[in-house]
C-alpha cells in the first residue's frame, strides 16, 4: 500500500501519531505532507504513485476539502475521509438538514432576537455554537438576561452566518459518550472505540480540552442504533459521534471527521482500534470504497 498522509505539523497529537503509526506499519511506501492550520489549499500531490490518501490535517475549510476531493478523483484513489462529507461533519449547521430527527431541537440564530425567540419557543435553556467550533470553544449556555452580552459577542463574530441554537440537554451535566465507528468491507460500519466524557464538577462541557475527563463505559442499545444510523448517513469512513440523553431519548450532539480517543480506548481495554483503522485504510487502498 502506497500511502500519502496529510498531517498537522509536528508535534502531532498522540492519537494522530498513533493512527498514522498503525497505518504506516501496513504500507510499502509512505509520503507525508505537513499542513499548517492556516492552509487554504492542499499541498501538491506527490509525483509518485499512491493508492490512498489519509487526511489528518484537521482543516475544516470547505474549499480546502473540495480541492482534496478533486486531487483524489484526478489520481483515481480513495481519500479518507472524503472531503465533501468531512465539510458537512465539521459544519454543525448541516445537522438541521442531515439529522433533523436525531439531533436535539435546533435552529439557526443570527441575532439576539432569534436566540430569545428560541428560548421562549422551547421554554428551555439554549446552547449556542459556532458552526465550526471545537474543543468546547465558542459554545455557550444561554439561560436568560445574564448571558445576553456573551451571546451578542458570539453572534457579532459570525458575520451574519449565524450560530447553531439547540435546546440544552439535561444529560450534558452527567456527560456524553463518544462513539467511533469504522467502515467495514461490506460498506456498513463496526464499532471501533467508545468512552464517556464527564464535565468538571458543576460544569456541563465534557470536552477534555475544557476540563472534562474520559471514563470507560458500556453502550446502551439506543446509543449503538443512533451511532449506526448517523454513520450510515454521514458518508465518512471513520467517524466520531457524540451522543447525550434528554427526556429519556438518546440524541446526536456532534459528528467528528477527525476522531480522537483510540489510544486511550486501546490502552484501557487492551483493544485494537488503531489496527482496525489501519485495516480499513488498507481495504480502501486495495478495493476502494464499497
Amino acid at each position: 500500500m502506497r500511502l500519502w498522509i496529510l498531517s498537522t505539523p509536528t508535534p502531532t497529537s498522540e492519537d494522530t501519531a498513533y493512527l498514522i503509526g498503525r497505518a504506516t506499519s501496513r504500507s510499502t511506501k509512505v509520503l507525508v505532507s505537513e499542513v499548517p492550520p492556516t492552509a487554504k489549499e492542499p499541498p501538491p500531490a506527490p509525483e509518485e504513485e499512491i493508492d490512498v490518501i489519509l487526511n489528518r490535517s484537521f482543516i475544516p475549510r470547505p474549499g480546502f476539502l473540495r480541492q482534496l476531493d478533486a486531487i483524489a478523483a484526478e489520481r483515481g484513489v480513495p481519500l479518507t475521509n472524503p472531503g465533501a462529507a468531512s465539510a458537512r461533519a465539521c459544519d454543525k449547521r448541516s445537522y438541521l438538514e442531515d439529522f433533523p430527527d436525531l439531533a436535539p431541537r435546533s435552529g439557526i440564530a443570527r441575532s439576539l432576537e432569534d436566540v430569545l425567540a428560541f428560548r421562549q419557543q422551547w421554554d428551555a435553556e439554549v446552547v449556542l455554537k459556532d458552526p465550526f467550533g471545537k474543543h468546547g470553544k465558542d459554545i455557550i449556555r444561554f439561560r436568560g438576561a445574564q448571558d445576553r452580552d456573551e451571546a451578542a459577542d458570539l453572534l457579532g463574530r459570525m458575520d451574519n452566518a449565524g450560530v447553531v441554537a439547540q435546546i440544552f440537554c439535561s444529560g450534558f451535566v452527567a456527560g456524553d459518550k463518544r462513539i467511533i465507528l469504522h467502515r467495514d468491507s461490506g460498506g456498513g460500519f463496526t464499532l471501533a472505540a467508545w468512552f464517556k466524557r464527564v464535565p468538571q464538577e458543576g460544569g456541563w462541557k465534557s470536552n477534555v480540552s475544557a476540563g472534562g475527563r474520559i471514563e470507560p463505559c458500556e453502550l446502551e442499545k439506543q446509543e449503538v442504533d443512533l451511532a449506526m444510523e448517523v454513520a450510515d448517513r454521514a458518508g465518512l469512513d471513520c467517524i466520531g459521534i457524540d451522543v447525550a440523553w434528554h427526556d429519556g431519548r438518546c440524541l446526536l450532539i456532534e459528528t467528528n471527521a477527525y476522531t480522537g480517543g483510540h489510544i486511550n480506548f486501546d490502552t484501557d481495554r487492551r483493544a485494537h482500534s488503531g489496527d482496525d483503522f489501519a485495516a480499513m485504510i488498507r481495504r480502501l487502498a486495495e478495493a476502494g470504497r464499497p
